[in-house]
């Protein structure tokens, strides 16, 4: 039997999600009470209502949208809509177009397209630890790209001191002979759920321009940012677009990736660069996103009004949510990084379970014995063991149910 299959397709086989059984197995409170609460997964469930009203009032389509339409990588009209929508949030130094970008059937495809683009199979991209657990399969598992991490210790990841960790991690990786292409910078970061200040990214960019790397910046949570009481001072969000590249960098090197999950909707972004774009265009066939999707998007980001009002919501409903999350992790003296941006918590469950030579496996087990989902930080390369990532956007009775389950599993 094991010969019914090629070695890469065994190994493929071997990095099937788990999350994948989770989500077979959904906690329902009516329809299925014993099922599993996930509180782990990236996703935004406060908006849902909204959304499915205005998908379901905006899905008139023509004819058009059931053929090739206007090629694989997205129509005019949506990548007219997203030039929009970006210029009006965002705020680029110079106007987006729709030459500037190619759309993709979500972020990870256009992270990818970065990764087939910018680098040779066994090259590197620098990344500060933790990250985001997909970047290593995204840049890894087609593409054949490493992932070159850099630790901080006892630094702020997101201080201009950090900067030098990633000379130091650059130096020794070139004197061993490794092949550093580009610096990945995830802003608002997922998943410690904080912002680059705009000199701290001024750092990164002349970090970039004195080495010859590319800087791709995900931003795919560049409007999930909203008002922490508790961190009256944290830097809101800067996009790379808004600033002046060509004064720090050669804009060609400058890449940024957004999108909306839910809506298999991605897009790179690369003002200077078209031969990039040319890149992904040559392999859009494999990340052709849906003509629906298109649509949807295209109808969502034209009206004004509503995401002015959706935007404007969620970052309330973000705020209060999370502080009912952290409120419940406090008066049960679980540690955790304030942060005000994108919908995670980093919390230290190590510190907190029962058995304190506990190792995330065992804590992992624990959860999931209670029938919780909740990410551990091992998964997203975390300095120290006993960190996890939990996933506050979620409507109050299923983070109720979560949290208090998350509670009976550290205590047994």
């Amino acid at each position: 039997m094991d010969g019914s299959i090629s070695a890469r397709g065994k190994a493929f086989a071997a990095q099937k999600p788990t999350f994948l059984d989770v989500l077979s197995d959904l906690w329902a409170p009516k329809s299925n009470p014993d099922g599993i609460v996930n509180i782990g997964l990236a996703e935004n469930a406060l908006m849902h209502a909204e959304m499915e009203s205005f998908i379901n009032s905006n899905s008139q389509i023509d004819a058009h949208a059931l053929t090739y339409g206007d090629g694989f990588s997205g129509s005019h009209r949506l990548k007219e809509a997203i030039c929009h929508f970006l210029n009006s949030q965002l705020s680029p130094w110079t106007a987006l177009c729709p030459s500037h970008l190619a759309i993709t059937s979500g972020v990870s495809n256009a992270v990818e397209c970065c990764a087939w683009g910018l680098a040779e199979f066994g090259d590197y991209i620098l990344v500060g630890r933790p990250y985001f657990n997909a970047f290593k399969t995204t840049f890894g598992t087609r593409p054949g790209v490493e992932l070159l991490e850099v630790a901080f210790a006892e630094i702020d990841p997101f201080s201009l001191a950090a900067v030098e960790q990633y000379e130091k991690a650059y130096s020794e990786a070139k004197s061993k002979g490794f092949r550093v292409k580009a610096l990945l910078l995830c802003t608002p970061h997922n998943p410690l759920g904080r912002c680059y200040p705009r000199n701290v990214l001024r750092e990164y960019m002349k970090f970039c321009n004195k080495n010859g790397l590319h800087l791709i910046s995900d931003e795919i949570y560049a409007l999930s940012v909203w008002e922490n009481p508790r961190l009256p001072n944290a830097p809101g969000f800067t996009s790379v677009l808004s600033m002046d590249v060509k004064e720090v960098m050669d804009p060609s090197m400058v890449h940024v990736d957004f999108g909306a999950t839910g809506l298999r909707i991605g897009c790179l972004l690369s003002q200077s660069n078209r031969l990039l774009l040319d890149a992904a265009d040559g392999i859009s066939l494999y990340n052709f996103p849906s003509s629906l999707a298109d649509h949807v998007a295209t109808s969502l980001l034209l009206d004004d009004k509503f995401t002015s009002v959706y935007i404007a919501t969620n970052r309330y409903r973000l705020a209060e949510s999370y502080q009912f999350a952290t409120d419940f992790l406090k008066s049960h003296q679980i540690s955790y990084v304030e942060c005000n941006a994108a919908f995670f918590v980093w919390m230290n469950l190590g510190a907190a379970v029962k058995d304190r030579a506990a190792t995330d496996k065992e804590i992992t087990a624990k959860l999931r014995k209670e029938k919780v989902y909740i990410a551990a930080g091992t998964a997203y390369a975390a300095e120290e063991a006993g960190w996890f990532r939990m996933v506050f956007a979620h409507p109050r009775n299923v983070l109720e149910e979560g949290l208090n389950r998350m509670l009976r599993a550290i205590q047994s």
